[in-house]
């Protein structure tokens, strides 16, 4: 009984797929046969090409833009996870201590490293979101004008 349920279930959303394609098809030929129509009216308002040409390059800015910081994100990242595993050995070394003075100086030295890295991991990634939204209104201020 289920498979038969599963069959018009997926004989109806086929259908209804096909109907949302063909109207989808429908409206994009509307909309050519529309700029068609209008590109030989004189006096019809043309699209400006110099505004479309601004928004495209925007696109592309930002696309590059984007890139860069998902690059510079994941090398930073890459950073961190290497700080991290040298912070894990530090702590494996602090448990095979041999004498409480040696664990108190191994304990130190790990605590010290881990404020350095926690400072540093802040430090850049208060850098890489200035850098974002410096590169974020640069590319709107020239979009703009």
């Amino acid at each position: 009984m289920a498979t038969e349920t599963q069959s018009v279930t997926g004989v109806f959303e086929q259908a209804f797929d096909n109907l949302k394609k063909a109207a989808e098809a429908n409206v994009e030929m509307q909309q050519e046969m529309f700029r068609k129509w209008t590109s030989g009216w004189p006096g019809f308002p043309q699209p400006q090409s110099a505004w479309l040409e601004r928004i495209q390059k925007f696109q592309k800015e930002w696309g590059k833009t984007v890139k860069e910081v998902l690059t510079r994100h994941r090398e930073v990242l890459d950073e961190q996870y290497s700080l991290a595993m040298e912070s894990l050995e530090e702590a494996f070394k602090v448990a095979q201590s041999s004498d409480p003075q040696e664990w108190a100086k191994r304990c130190e030295k790990l605590c010290r490293k881990s404020l350095d890295v926690m400072r540093e991991v802040s430090e850049t990634q208060a850098k890489e979101l200035q850098d974002a939204l410096s590169k974020w209104a640069e590319l709107a201020s020239k979009s703009a004008s």
